[in-house]
C-alpha cells in the first residue's frame, strides 16, 4: 500500500523538483523530507498544508488526500 510520503515524492518528481529544493521551500531539512517520503516519519497536518500550498493544490484536494491515508 502506498503511504502519504510516496504520493508527496511522486508529486515532487513529476515536477522535477529535488528533495533539497522542496525541503528548502518548506523550511525543513532534506533528511526529514527523505524520512517522510520513505514512510519512516509521518507527515504533520501543518507539513501537508505547506506541501499542498507549494504545489498549488486546493483544500478539496487535501481533504481527499487525508481520506485516503492515515496521517
Amino acid at each position: 500500500m502506498k503511504n502519504a510520503g510516496y504520493i508527496i515524492k511522486k508529486m515532487r518528481e513529476d515536477k522535477n523538483i529535488s528533495q533539497e529544493e522542496l525541503a528548502h521551500e518548506l523550511n525543513i531539512s532534506q533528511g526529514k523530507l527523505s524520512k517522510i517520503e520513505n514512510g519512516r516519519l509521518k507527515p504533520s497536518l501543518y507539513f501537508l498544508v505547506a506541501v499542498f500550498n507549494f504545489f498549488s493544490l486546493t483544500i478539496s484536494d487535501l481533504a481527499e488526500f487525508l481520506q485516503n491515508f492515515q496521517i
